[in-house]
């Protein structure tokens, strides 16, 4: 490239440095992490610089059976082979991006066989006989990459690797969750047969009881057939709470990619509920490294505001060097001798003249997708944020419920007990067994329901808090 022309580019580059048409657009506010205000929210929640969970953290629930089963589903996913094709698919965009900006360079070889015109460029014998020509040479190529476009497209592609490595991070977390979730449900099914189940033996006592008071002229036959019809109700109750365990099963053998028939290998749960919790010591700032959806809408962030200086460039003259070395003749015979060798070289200049609205409306297409990724991030720290609120909120009524429903179950299976015996010595109607009994399963069921509750907040902890997930270093 001569002086002159260089000269010429950076004048008409110069000129044209002011007409990208931004259309007035100002990028959306990213929101940063510091900014969200919870200090009230997390107030007396206990603090522990060590809270922040393990990779493998259903592993400290103690129940090896549970262990199997996540990473049995984490192995085959179809959620997770999806996420993990569409890394790759990152990952080779990030190479073709970077291929842009080396040099490019091809072995070409061809060869046409053709009649030349009698009256053209070409004098006898070639005119008016066909000719066999001949090429072959390498082929170079450079895109000098001025206004970085290249550069940029290459960031945005790299980007993209990152969002997609978050991507697979959230969806083995999500895989992960609900194996747990399933888990816990199937617990709580087998807590809940065991209170029925004791719930049947008591009432089958009571009617073994009823009927030897009515043989004794103590009861009547109409509190024999009240207490028939509540044994009737408690076992439809059981097969109520056998059904769901079926199906707790079935969920479980398809979350990890197998048949119903999985779910009849699963023996009961023996799950080790945290007594207690504890968060990190900064939240929510730290949510941004900890959190493969957050980490994901960063990156895509990223990617897409490099989209837009990509696009800007393009609004600038675009310069290719080329140069090729190797032979060429008319006729095969000759191609490869020392007299037929070629070489040259040159550049090329594009400059958009007459396409610019082309080029406004991939712009503006590039800044509205700023202005998106910027939207889906900012609600999505919006979200990890509330979602560690949440479980502070619904921890510290656990613990309150908890303390209550214990005082009441204490409180129903000794008025139980009491009543069942005044009712044995006859001081006391059937009624009052009944309605005793009715509050020792409602608080046998309680208690069941928030031992599961603790443990499925335990693992929204969890979740919250990204399970595990460092965000690699940029």
């Amino acid at each position: 490239m001569t002086d002159r022309t260089i000269l010429l580019v950076t004048v008409l580059a110069l000129a044209l440095a002011g007409c990208v048409d931004r259309g007035g657009w100002k990028p959306a506010t990213q929101r940063a992490p510091r900014s969200l205000e919870a200090a009230r929210s997390l107030a007396g929640a206990p603090v522990d610089a060590a809270a922040w969970p393990q990779d493998a953290w259903w592993r400290r629930y103690g129940d090896a059976q549970l262990d199997a089963l996540v990473a049995e589903a984490v192995k085959d996913s179809p959620s997770l082979t999806t996420a993990e094709a569409r890394l790759r698919a990152a990952q080779a965009q990030a190479v073709a991006a970077r291929g842009a900006r080396l040099p490019s360079v091809s072995l070409d070889a061809e060869t046409t066989r053709q009649r030349y015109p009698e009256h053209y460029l070409f004098p006898p014998p070639f005119a008016g006989s066909y000719i066999t020509d001949g090429r072959t040479a390498l082929d170079f190529s450079y895109d000098l990459d001025f206004w970085g476009k290249n550069r940029a497209l290459q960031a945005a592609a790299r980007s993209g690797v990152q969002a997609a490595q978050a991507d697979q991070a959230a969806a083995r977390l999500a895989l992960a969750v609900a194996v747990v979730q399933a888990y816990i449900q199937l617990d709580l099914q087998y807590a809940l047969l065991d209170v029925t189940n004791d719930n049947l033996k008591q009432q089958q006592a009571i009617l073994d009881l009823t009927q030897q008071r009515v043989a004794a002229g103590l009861e009547n036959t109409a509190r024999v057939k009240q207490s028939e019809g509540q044994l009737a109700l408690i076992r439809a109750g059981l097969a109520f709470v056998q059904a769901n365990i079926e199906l707790a099963r079935n969920q479980l053998a398809e979350l990890v990619g197998a048949g119903p028939d999985r779910g009849r290998d699963l023996a009961r749960p023996r799950l080790a509920a945290p007594d207690s919790f504890a968060l990190p010591a900064v939240l929510p700032a730290d949510l941004l490294g900890r959190r493969p959806d957050v980490a994901s809408a960063r990156a895509q962030v990223e990617s897409a505001a490099y989209g837009v200086k990509a696009a800007e460039a393009q609004f600038y003259p675009n310069v290719n060097l080329t140069a090729f070395a190797g032979f060429q003749s008319l006729g095969l015979a000759q191609l490869f001798d020392a007299s037929d060798r070629i070489i040259g070289g040159g550049a090329a200049l594009s400059l958009p003249v007459f396409n610019r609205d082309a080029l406004r409306g991939n712009l503006y297409t590039r800044q509205a997708q700023v202005d998106q990724s910027v939207a889906q991030y900012n609600q999505t720290l919006l979200d990890a944020a509330r979602q560690v609120a949440d479980v502070v909120a619904n921890w510290r009524a656990l613990e309150y419920e908890t303390a209550e429903v214990r005082s009441a179950l204490d409180d129903a299976q000794r008025s139980y007990d009491l009543t069942t015996e005044r009712y044995r010595a006859g001081l006391d109607n059937y009624l009052s067994v009944l309605s005793s009994e009715n509050q020792v399963l409602l608080a046998q069921g309680l208690r069941a329901e928030l031992q599961a509750r603790r443990l499925t907040f335990s693992v929204d902890l969890v979740r919250a808090l990204g399970g595990g997930y460092a965000a690699p270093a940029s």
